[in-house]
């Protein structure tokens, strides 16, 4: 398969989960009791760790980050749920693009596991597993991000970083993990 290929197949899944997210902030999670409202979008902004760790109990499901590091922290929450958590250098501006830092993204996605095995049965993708057990799927020519899911989890993660190799690096030594 090829980079475009790939990248196009990953491009439907996340659409996909756009649009099945729409208009469901109201629905029943099957407890009995209402979701938990969705945070308002946001523009990115930049945040505290300590705020970072609070987002999970506002937002209603786990939130993935790449643990402390050096510099600052900016978030993003869109409409649908989807959280972005980029690492920003000393320097670089909130919201800046000019400058691509590791970011990881959480997106709630109901088939998020399923999909992500069937993304792994694609010839050309590098296929690994979490020390927890998570599913890690890169392409082969795509050495600048991975995705991940659980087993009986609704969310995927997306390692975004810019040097080769690095994001497939973080996921596969367990330092990807939910927010606490």
């Amino acid at each position: 398969m090829s980079r475009a290929s790939w990248v196009t197949g990953l491009a439907a899944v996340a659409a996909i989960a756009v649009v099945s997210l729409s208009g469901c902030g109201d629905s029943d999670d099957g407890s009995g009791g209402p979701r938990p409202e969705r945070p308002a979008a946001q523009k990115p902004v930049a945040v505290s760790v300590e705020r970072l760790r609070d987002l999970e109990n506002s937002i209603g499901h786990p939130v993935y980050w790449a643990g402390q590091r050096p510099g600052r922290y900016e978030l993003t929450v869109d409409v649908n749920g989807n959280v972005f958590i980029r690492y920003l250098p000393e320097g670089v501006q909130v919201g800046s693009r000019r400058t691509r830092g590791l970011t990881v993204a959480t997106y709630p996605y109901a088939a998020a596991y399923r999909t992500l095995q069937a993304a792994a049965r694609e010839s050309r993708a590098e296929v690994a597993r979490t020390p927890d057990g998570g599913l890690i799927v890169a392409g082969s020519t795509s050495r600048d991000n991975v995705h991940i899911a659980y087993a009986g989890s609704d969310i995927q993660i997306e390692v975004y970083d810019p040097r080769p190799g690095r994001a497939f690096d973080l996921a596969s030594a367990g330092a990807i993990t939910p927010l606490q």
